[in-house]
């Protein structure tokens, strides 16, 4: 409620309520709001703990915030509360917050991260956590609803939808005050805990909920001590916390009573299954008797079996990635102990390579606090991610399979127990592979509890009664989402593995630990397929031995367009025109910038409207084009004259509409046609160019003037200079290929890269391989027969 109180004025339980409403529907946070308002940051915190403030603030938030300051000053007529005097009790809770304040620091004021040797000052490393409010998993969607936007086999497919949040995010602060008892939801790692420390730090502090005192409790730790004296009672448990700051039990009484303190309960997950329904029961009993006080519980999602009653479930959400970056910059400066320039810069280097495209499977891990954690140490060592990524991936699972429930002293329930970490590892390795091999990302509950089933069915004294198996294949399943968070629940009984990137690591472990050669053929006649690339590079980079599939790869790629005339007439232009030009250049890398060349500028002057360019490919030339700059050849046999010409005409193809037609348009085509020339030591091919030079319009002209000449001229100059390509040069042929044919040469050209980088990562590849498969690369078959034949 809002009461007048000279010049001053506070808000309601209800007031309060409608200004986090207002405040979460902006996307703000208290920080923003301080920034809008221009007040300080207690103002702000008075407020939204209903203090009284200075009344011209009140209503400048009010109105900041689209409210009406007299409605948020009603007061409904209220009984008085005659317990206590409201000035005694928030002196109390000072003076009691103020005893408690070095338990509280003890308790909260540092973290340990895994694989580092200190604690860390949780300030130092803390990024603000947002939360859901709707649970994915109590969610009801159908599999075609969850697949919308996620489509692998698209060359630039969206990796990170597959766990796309499609909901706001809400500030976990902001959850706290709002609902007042909340279950807070989450994956491993996911930072609960953590986020619970902040907020007994923060009330600490009076920076958060200045009115109340903060509780921290471990309630693993609370049921090992009530099991071990047989006595569950969180009431005397708290109580014993307070006399140790000297505090008496009536005043610990008398602050519960009267709701001034905000309890945090730890780890609901983490109590041991024979304690469980007890520590529920002294949660239950507590809410109830203690209703007016704030309480928080953690619990991982999957083992949240238990509801209470008042409480909101909301759940941690990934990180954005803003908080990546933040956690970055923190984390390379008070963990890795780099001064304050140092550290941000080397954050920055982080960030920078974690948004390359190649990374995408790296960054989609490096969402939740204990991976993000593990990216950074690794990237701390050189400056870099390693080139091999299934090292990386084995540490991520080796924490979540075991590491992190080890380095906390945790033993979970005997069902999942019982199997090994191998045969964990074997039982996901054959989930994922049948799954991602039947083009399933997402799959129900009965197909997965099926196909663990099949598996539990093969262990030595496996159950052989249906109903048995079927209870189990569930426990196992609800083990593996809530001890690893591998498995995850999308929507109502829909299932995926957490990543992708998991998906695919435990599909190349099951080809790699099969050793047979079926399964990697098999794997071979995916070659073409874009959803498979991170496989091949997987298996290729953990097989001691890759030479056989190496091989495999290489004859289906040849095999793509060997029944294709047109397609193999193609390849042959490209191995002589890479002949004809004198580069100290493998023959391989010369023949691949001329196949990109010439099939790139087919694209651009046939393109559909519904294509586009390929970056990669793009990116692949002007690569070359820099190299080619080198002094240490014949400019005149220079492949940079070829790219330069067919820049020339990259400024008018691209851009035909009026809109795009600028004269910043006809200025670089000055500039291309220039370099060109800069480039030509020809004398008939400068001639020509120079003729064309001369029919281009001033590059000053006004935009209707370009354009009109476009329309006139543009179509017979661009001809001209295809001509003049064409036979000075021998490109920008007219292949008039279909787009079936565009697309085979657009998987061919991927699946070849696809090869030197699976070469590049595989060990103890045999050298006269490597080289038989550099020098036939992007050959048309009848060259690599004649090759083979002259080979003996």
């Amino acid at each position: 409620m809002v009461k007048r109180m000279g010049r001053s004025l506070k808000a309601s339980e209800g007031g309060i309520e409608q200004a986090l409403t207002a405040l979460t529907g902006k996307g703000w946070r208290r920080e923003d709001l301080k920034e809008q308002v221009g007040v300080s940051r207690s103002t702000v915190m008075n407020f939204f703990s209903g203090k009284p403030i200075d009344s011209s603030n009140f209503v400048n938030i009010c109105q900041v915030l689209g409210l009406d300051w007299q409605e948020i000053a009603r007061s409904p007529e209220q009984p008085p509360n005659n317990s206590a005097d409201p000035d005694n009790i928030d002196r109390l809770v000072q003076k009691v917050r103020l005893s408690r304040r070095d338990q509280i620091q003890y308790q909260c004021g540092t973290l340990r991260l895994l694989d580092i040797s200190r604690p860390i000052a949780l300030t130092d490393i803390f990024t603000e956590v947002n939360v859901l409010e709707q649970i994915n998993s109590q969610q009801w969607q159908d599999i075609s609803e969850l697949v919308k936007g996620f489509n692998p086999e698209l060359n630039n497919f969206d990796r990170l939808g597959l766990g796309r949040v499609r909901q706001a995010r809400v500030s976990g602060l902001d959850a706290v005050s709002r609902y007042g008892k909340l279950m807070v939801l989450g994956k491993p790692g996911s930072g609960k805990t953590t986020f619970l420390q902040y907020v007994a730090i923060q009330c600490n502090e009076g920076e958060f909920e200045p009115n109340r005192v903060p509780i921290f409790i471990k309630l693993k730790e609370f049921s090992e001590d009530a099991s071990e004296e047989d006595k569950f009672n969180l009431l005397s448990y708290i109580i014993k916390q307070f006399n140790s700051c000297e505090i008496e039990p009536e005043i610990t009484n008398n602050l519960l009573f009267e709701g001034k303190t905000l309890i945090l309960l730890d780890g609901l997950d983490e109590v041991a299954e024979e304690d469980s329904d007890k520590v529920v029961r002294e949660i239950r009993k507590l809410a109830q008797d203690y209703h007016k006080n704030y309480f928080v519980i953690t619990c991982r999602i999957a083992a949240s079996n238990y509801q209470f009653q008042k409480f909101t479930d909301v759940e941690v959400a990934d990180f954005n990635s803003e908080q990546v970056e933040s956690f970055a910059e923190k984390w390379f400066v008070a963990v890795a102990r780099n001064n304050h320039s140092e550290g941000k810069a080397l954050a920055h280097q982080f960030i920078d390579k974690l948004l390359r495209p190649e990374n995408q499977s790296i960054r989609e891990l490096a969402v939740t606090p204990i991976l993000l954690n593990l990216t950074c140490l690794v990237f701390q060592v050189k400056a870099d991610f390693p080139f091999n990524r299934a090292r990386l991936y084995e540490q991520g699972l080796n924490i979540l399979l075991r590491r992190w429930d080890e380095a906390r002293g945790i033993c979970r329930d005997e069902v999942y127990h019982s199997l090994t970490l191998a045969r964990k590892k074997q039982l996901l390795s054959q989930l994922a592979a049948i799954t991602f091999e039947q083009g399933d990302y997402f799959f129900e509950q009965s197909k997965i509890q099926r196909l663990i089933a099949d598996y539990l069915h093969t262990l030595p004294n496996a159950k052989t009664d249906p109903n048995e198996m079927q209870l189990d294949s569930e426990a196992v399943l609800k083990s593996i989402q809530a001890q690893h968070g591998l498995l995850v629940e999308r929507a109502w009984g829909i299932y995926s593995f957490s990543h992708l990137t998991f998906q695919e690591y435990f599909t190349a472990k099951q080809i790699v630990d099969s050793s047979e050669s079926q399964a990697w053929e098999k794997l071979s006649s995916h070659i073409s397929k874009k959803q498979w690339q991170e496989i091949f590079l997987l298996t290729s980079g953990m097989l001691p031995n890759a030479d056989y599939l190496l091989q495999l790869m290489k004859q289906s790629i040849d095999q793509m367009l060997a029944k294709d005339e047109k397609l193999q007439r193609f390849l042959m232009w490209v191995n002589e025109k890479s002949i004809s030009v004198d580069v100290p250049y493998k023959p391989m890398a010369v023949r691949a910038f001329y196949f990109a060349l010439d099939f790139a500028l087919y694209r651009l002057l046939y393109r559909t409207l519904d294509s586009v360019l390929d970056p990669d490919l793009y990116r692949a030339f002007e690569l070359t084009f820099n190299c080619a700059l080198d002094p240490a050849f014949d400019p005149a046999l220079n492949p940079a004259l070829d790219y330069s010409l067919v820049r020339v005409l990259d400024p008018i193809l691209i851009h035909a509409s009026k809109s795009e037609l600028t004269t910043g348009r006809g200025l670089n085509l000055n500039r291309a046609l220039d370099r060109a020339l800069n480039l030509s030591f020809q004398p008939e091919l400068r001639g020509a160019l120079q003729q064309l030079k001369e029919q281009l319009p001033d590059p000053g002209i006004k935009d209707e003037e370009f354009y009109r000449w476009w329309k006139a001229d543009g179509l017979v100059w661009t001809e001209q200079l295809k001509i003049v390509m064409i036979k000075h040069r021998n490109i920008s042929h007219n292949w008039q290929f279909s787009y079936q044919h565009k697309e085979l040469l657009r998987q061919y050209y991927d699946a070849n890269n696809l090869l030197v980088d699976c070469l590049d990562r595989a060990y103890n590849v045999c050298p006269s391989l490597r080289k038989e498969i550099e020098e036939t690369l992007f050959l048309p078959i009848a060259e690599i027969k004649k090759r083979a034949i002259a080979k003996g």
